[in-house]
């Protein structure tokens, strides 16, 4: 039987304290970025930012606001995928003055997933500008207030 020498679980302690001090100090400089400046609200990816905001604190009223018919969802039962703060990125931005389609990269964990583990996807928003503001006509499934059945669009 072969055993390892007193040097080497030496060594061998040091690499795994060495690891487990840079997994720590990458945590903690992820929870430290600063976040994004907000853009102006009449903007549609500032209603993005404040719908998105919004959502992930639970304030639906203020999410409301921002959708389109946002008094007709105000009893659907909206997803609680993001148990885990989704991290939402701006992709892509193509506007006219009548709509707007924001393509977002949007990341999350699943509860217990580890932090090198995340789900990544593109989603578009579709914003309408209606009376001079801009509102969500559709969102992302991952962040939309009301399911399909809800709303009364599938047979």
């Amino acid at each position: 039987m072969t055993s390892i020498s007193v040097p080497a679980k030496g060594a061998l302690r040091t690499l795994m304290a060495v690891s487990v001090g840079l997994i720590i100090l990458a945590a903690i400089v992820v929870s430290l970025r600063p976040a994004p400046p907000l853009r102006d609200a009449d903007t549609p990816v500032g209603v993005i930012q404040r719908y998105v905001l919004a959502y992930q604190s639970a304030d639906l009223t203020t999410a409301q606001g921002l959708v389109e018919n946002g008094k007709d969802k105000q009893d659907c039962n909206y997803y609680e995928t993001q148990k885990a703060s989704a991290q939402v990125n701006l992709l892509r931005e193509v506007t006219t003055d009548r709509s707007s389609t924001i393509t977002v990269s949007i990341t999350y964990a699943t509860d217990g997933a580890l932090l090198i583990d995340p789900f990544e996807a593109q989603e578009n928003f579709e914003l309408a500008n209606i009376d001079g503001a801009w509102l969500i006509t559709t969102a992302p499934w991952q962040m939309s207030l009301c399911t399909n059945e809800e709303l009364g669009l599938t047979p």
